[in-house]
């Protein structure tokens, strides 16, 4: 049998009157420790593709004098690479950071370091690996479709399924639907599938086909149109409203039959639709009447509406002609990837909605708008009728934005969540790298609101209105590095008005240059003249501008190693601090302490023949030069054996460490 021995109680009171005592001792010391020293939390690393977000809350340090600062590596390698300098949010207390860019794969080691004066010190240790696109479909249940087949067939390679409706009523986790060559007159597909990160659901174009949905309605040559005058016509049909294209280029929308007849804006090329009584207006914007046009009209809002989909890959597809978005995912779609496909002729390439909708991937798609190069700026801002080309509207975490190409539209990637700064899931973990965008209306790359862990970096940028829109930024951190930018207005706009921007936005390492000569516009770097801003460091660039160097800065901006110049035929540019403008980068360095390893000089970048020369076929009319434009090209913006930017640029940890020479150079490229 069991006995248990009781202490004496005399005993017992001691020990307890002692125990109590330690006890009060901890309370009060962790009550000091609590308000000034740092207690940190459990650190989270959370990977895409091509990235690695870092992120430790803490409580206590009262007093905000904790530091915070991380090393990492690859499995197998010795040594240790630096990491950025981590933000440290006192408000939140929270401490974040991001490692980038990354191969897909990739096993990151991160060892983070946490120092307090009032409570020690504390090493963290963890790692995590990168996501991974599983091309490798073998194994997986294959059907396939054609338009030659029948929804009555098994679906096989002999017999294939004529829709891909009916191939979605048989896909399971682990399908691969393989489609051939032609016009699948579908809408609205793929809404709710759901594979599985290991065995997901594939819609493939097959080896050497290209396959296209479109379900529009054509009106061809010859149609019946009544001729009204003034080349406006009209005819009798049904239509969604949504998307009206006249031999492939799209028709401006307005919203009423004067406007129309007007052609308020001066656009030429017009629609209107009276949905009652369903007739359909045009202006040709040509001398020639509707008969000798071929019209395309919606009758579907999406061709891919993925709302709730998950793991599910689309590759390989043709989209056009549809009335509110080519595809829309959304509503907690997660693990999708949609890879090299061509998306054109809608009012929005790509449309992203809701926070639940996460951890998707747009990679190696060409997305482009024809006809949007004839509708101004003034017209395309007149309404509400969408134009962006990639629009990511408050979503969620780990959304991927990487080495596609977008052109001729009039935003060109757009991620934004501004006006919610405490909404700090929005755009979280957000990649937009390694894009090759042209020939925007008005912003090519547009992160307005920002995100926590948001990278936006080796993007080559070509002949927009503005070239990287920050306005404002309300969360952070948001890296900016290493993309080249040839601009007419803006290369870094911060000046929105109408909200506070306080995130943390890092600029380092680009290159940008402006391609218009005149009294307005070309300003390198403006900041908002009258709402509240700070956070905003920029390092290490290389801007050429026509008007400005820098506009409305003040205290709260962090500005050093750049280097500025201007376009030819000007004189240097000036700077704008605290409202006051200085003619040099002299005068400016001695009042305000910024710039203390600036320059202005040239920079004498490779091959550069455009600065201060809109292109002579107009900015959005031109087809991109190979070698201009080809994916990965930075030779032009590379620097000569004299330029001044070489082993110029201020040491960035995590940054430019890897550099040859004497120190790393300015602008986006370690020439040597």
């Amino acid at each position: 049998m069991h006995h248990t021995r009781s202490l004496p109680v005399t005993f017992r009171t001691q020990v307890g009157i002692r125990c109590l005592a330690l006890a009060i001792f901890l309370v009060n010391a962790m009550s000091v420790l609590g308000a000034d020293g740092v207690i940190p939390g459990k650190v989270e690393l959370y990977a895409t593709w091509s990235a690695l977000g870092i992120e430790l809350p803490y409580t206590g340090d009262d007093n905000h004098n904790v530091h915070a600062e991380f090393v990492w590596r690859k499995p197998g390698e010795v040594k240790w690479r630096n990491g950025v300098d981590m933000t440290i949010d006192r408000q939140r207390r929270m401490i974040w950071a991001s490692v980038w860019p990354l191969e897909e794969g990739d096993t990151i080691h991160v060892r983070l370091n946490l120092t307090d004066p009032d409570g020690g010190s504390t090493q963290i240790s963890e790692q995590a690996s990168l996501k991974k696109m599983n091309l490798d479909w073998s194994g997986l249940k294959e059907y396939y479709v054609a338009p030659t087949g029948t929804d009555d067939g098994p679906g096989t390679k002999e017999k294939p399924f004529k829709t891909l409706a009916r191939a979605v009523r048989q896909a399971k986790p682990g399908t691969l639907v393989q489609a051939m060559s032609g016009i699948y007159a579908e809408a609205d597909l793929f809404a709710g599938l759901k594979g599985t990160l290991q065995a997901p659901i594939v819609f493939a174009a097959a080896p050497g086909q290209t396959p296209i949905i479109d379900s529009s309605l054509s009106l061809p040559k010859g149609h019946l149109w009544k001729d009204l005058g003034n080349q406006v016509f009209v005819t009798e049909v049904m239509f969604d409203g949504g998307y009206f294209a006249q031999d492939g280029l799209r028709s401006f929308h307005y919203p009423t039959l004067d406007e129309l007849q007007a052609d308020k804006l001066q656009v030429g090329r017009a629609w209107y639709y009276d949905k009652a009584a369903k007739q359909l207006y045009v202006r040709t914007g040509t001398s020639s009447p509707a008969t000798e046009h071929i019209y395309n009209l919606s009758q579907h809002a999406y061709g891919l509406h993925m709302t709730a989909s998950q793991h599910v890959i689309v590759r390989g597809f043709t989209i056009r002609y549809t009335g509110s978005a080519l595809v829309r995912i959304s509503e907690g779609a997660q693990g999708c990837i949609l890879l090299e496909n061509k998306l054109h002729n809608g009012p929005s390439g790509i449309f992203m909605k809701s926070e639940s909708t996460r951890d998707n991937a747009i990679w190696k798609n060409e997305i482009f708008e024809p006809g949007m190069d004839n509708i101004s700026w003034t017209a395309n801002y007149a309404y509400s009728y969408p134009n962006q080309a990639l629009y990511c509207d408050k979503a969620g975490r780990g959304n991927s934005f990487c080495h596609n190409r977008i052109h001729n539209h009039f935003d060109l990637i757009s991620v934004e969540s501004w006006k919610n700064p405490d909404m700090l899931p929005l755009n979280r973990d957000c990649d937009i790298l390694f894009n090759e965008v042209w020939h925007s209306g008005d912003d090519a790359i547009e992160a307005d609101g920002g995100g926590v862990n948001m990278r936006i970096s080796g993007n080559s940028i070509r002949e927009c209105f503005a070239g990287l829109s920050l306005a404002p930024i309300e969360r952070g951190p948001v890296y900016v590095t290493r993309n080249t930018v040839s601009f007419l207005n803006l290369l870094f706009k911060f000046n929105v008005n109408g909200c506070t921007s306080s995130g943390c936005v890092y600029l380092y390492h680009n290159t940008g240059y402006c391609q218009l000569v005149g009294a307005d516009g070309g300003t390198s770097i403006s900041f908002p003249p009258t709402i509240p801003s700070s956070n905003k460091v920029l390092k290490n660039n290389i801007v050429i501008s026509n008007e400005w160097s820098v506009r409305a800065g003040r205290t709260g901006y962090e500005l050093d190693g750049n280097c500025y110049f201007h376009v030819p035929g000007k004189g240097p540019r000036r700077f704008e601090w605290n409202q006051r403008v200085f003619a040099t980068i002299d005068e400016f360095r001695a009042a305000t302490g910024q710039e203390s390893h600036g320059l202005y000089a040239d920079p004498l970048l490779h091959e550069i023949s455009d600065v201060g020369k809109i292109p002579s076929e107009g900015l959005f009319e031109s087809a991109p030069k190979q070698s201009r434009l080809s994916e990965g090209n930075t030779s032009r913006f590379s620097l000569q054996v004299k330029s001044p930017c070489l082993d110029a640029a201020v040491p960035l940890k995590g940054i430019n460490d890897e550099y040859i020479g004497s120190g790393p150079d300015m602008g986006a490229v370690e020439s040597h």
